[in-house]
């Protein structure tokens, strides 16, 4: 393609005297608003939903690990949902209010 010919519009343009190119910087700047708008509410929407699901899990972690631990029925597996129960318990409710605090 032929440089000349992206030259040619603008000319058109500017002969008949209308602007050269529209602005578009202000509607781009509203449209980029609204996105980021949107996308902050529905980030914050599944990682409440993340939040929430996680804890069921600790939860149930927790409670079958005290079940097999004490029942002896699986002991080393009742011990590793207990551990595993209290890292998600540690990394759910401190550490990502902590970096997520860091972060917005």
């Amino acid at each position: 393609m032929d440089p000349t010919f992206l030259l040619a519009p603008p000319a058109i343009a500017s002969a008949m005297g209308l602007p050269a190119a529209p602005q578009l910087a202000p509607a781009a700047q509203g449209f980029t608003g609204q996105l980021v708008a949107e996308v902050t509410s529905t980030l914050a929407l599944v990682n409440a939903a993340v939040v929430d699901i996680v804890r069921v899990a600790y939860v149930t972690c927790l409670l079958l690990g005290v079940l097999l631990y004490f029942t002896h029925v699986a002991r080393r597996l009742g011990k590793d949902l207990i551990v595993g129960g209290i890292l998600l318990i540690v990394i759910t409710e401190f550490l990502l209010p902590a970096v997520a605090s860091l972060i917005g």
